[in-house]
């Protein structure tokens, strides 16, 4: 049976950039992550969710 499970990963970072904008949308487009499988479970896909900054600090 196919499912579509929804992960919360917490990733700390240090960046160069001023801006949180930048630094969100290099991980998006730049930085990889990996599910693998296990012995009961086949993963078929993952992808990142795009991340929507509301509030930016000044």
């Amino acid at each position: 049976m196919n499912e579509i499970l929804y992960l919360m990963v917490r990733v700390e970072v240090q960046s160069s950039f001023k801006n949180i904008s930048d630094t969100v949308n290099e991980i998006e487009t730049l930085s990889e992550f990996k599910a693998t499988d296990t012995e009961n479970v086949k993963v078929l896909k993952t992808e990142f969710l795009l991340t929507r900054i509301r509030n930016h600090k000044k």
